[in-house]
């Protein structure tokens, strides 16, 4: 039987920024390169083929490129353009690189689809609107956050769909713990943390309306973990994060670098997201 995707009510307006983002996916990140896409390079005639096939390496039967500094992909311009789609097309990327920052995970008869929020545009989308998150099928029918969840026979009331605000110091701690249990992306991240620490931050006051907003999708984006987790965890799992970037954004001022920076730590690890998850359950 087939399944029936779904998508998040800005996917269709995604659209790479290239040269004009500031934080390139091409760098900081082990870039896989797909079966299929390998043995194409191997078979690739000419000077691109040859470049390519001196910059592939294959640890434990899979194909990655070679990264330079600051881990750059061989293949980054400085200008911040991709050199393989110069000189060739976006056909000659492998998988992952032609998909990211977009995800596609199967929740029971559906495939729920999104954007990754690591990315800048991704972000952007995100808060470009307050209204709660909506829902279209490939068909084009659309669907509310509580038509999604009943489609998926989650039990969701109305206070599942709403950001809780008023952290109390306890609250922020407990949320800092948890983040501290995760595997730091980098040095920063857990300065971060010592930052957010030292400033015994609390949100006692009205959060922004767009927050509602932030944790519906950081809740969708969870919803694949519902069979092994249960309910009640993802929606705690999704309070937590949500919780986390306000802290984040009280101290740095800039929500949606609060959002993205959490993204990569967070929602890019298989293995922090676990640990999270095993910690609220």
């Amino acid at each position: 039987m087939l399944s029936t995707t779904i998508y998040p009510d800005f996917y269709e307006d995604f659209c790479c920024k290239a040269d004009k983002c500031q934080h390139t996916c091409c760098a900081g990140w082990e870039i896989d390169i797909d079966a299929a896409t390998a043995a194409k390079y191997q078979q690739l005639e000419g000077a691109l083929g040859e470049k390519i096939r001196q910059n592939i390496v294959e640890n434990d039967g899979v194909w990655q490129f070679c990264l330079g500094a600051e881990e750059r992909c061989p293949f980054l311009c400085k200008d911040g353009l991709c050199e393989l789609i110069r000189r060739a097309d976006e056909s000659i990327l492998c998988d992952i690189c032609t998909n990211h920052p977009r995800f596609f995970v199967m929740v029971g008869d559906y495939e729920l689809a999104g954007v990754g929020l690591s990315c800048e545009k991704s972000c952007e989308l995100l808060l470009a609107d307050t209204a709660s998150l909506s829902f279209r099928t490939e068909s084009g029918e659309k669907l509310s956050m509580h038509e999604l969840l009943q489609c998926l026979a989650l039990p969701a009331s109305d206070a599942d769909l709403c950001y809780q605000a008023g952290l109390t110091a306890d609250d922020a701690e407990f949320v800092l713990s948890c983040m501290q249990k995760t595997e730091p992306i980098d040095e920063a991240w857990t300065a971060q943390l010592e930052q957010l620490r030292s400033a015994s931050l609390a949100a006692g006051g009205e959060a922004p309306k767009v927050f509602d907003r932030i944790y519906q999708y950081i809740l969708y984006r969870a919803l694949e973990h519902v069979p092994q987790y249960g309910w009640g965890t993802v929606l705690s799992y999704a309070q937590l994060n949500a919780d986390f970037i306000y802290l984040s954004c009280q101290l740095t001022g800039q929500l949606d670098e609060s959002i993205r920076r959490w993204s990569e730590q967070i929602e890019y690890s298989t293995e922090n997201v676990k640990i999270l998850l095993a910690s609220l359950a």
